[in-house]
């Protein structure tokens, strides 16, 4: 069980987008999501995020555009695919940004 759990994190994990594309889709105007809960968002968010967590996220549809990419991060990548995920078969132009600390050194630059 343990060993399919850890599967499934690392393939949804492994949608995030390198860096550098995620950049351009920040430098581009895309609306950057933090979907960490909001507990762990309080430590920290980086600078121009909203936060919604993937735990409400379908709840919070109204706050998405839908005429802009959106860009999303957690804390290793997993959630923000999921999410990724969730909005893509909602029409949403979605992207996995990777974790927290990834993205902080994108908008960092």
């Amino acid at each position: 069980m343990v060993g399919k759990l850890k599967a499934k994190h690392d393939e949804l994990a492994s949608s995030k987008l390198p860096p550098d594309e995620v950049a351009k889709l920040l430098k581009a105007g895309a609306f950057l999501v933090d979907v960490r809960p909001k507990v762990q968002a309080k430590m920290g968010m980086a600078p121009g995020a909203t936060n919604i967590s993937i735990f409400t996220l379908k709840r919070r549809l109204d706050e998405l555009p839908r005429d802009r990419k959106i860009v999303l991060y957690c804390h290793s990548g997993a959630a923000a695919g999921k999410a990724k995920q969730v909005l893509d078969a909602l029409g949403y132009k979605a992207f996995n940004g990777g974790g927290y600390k990834d993205v902080l050194r994108i908008v960092g630059r």
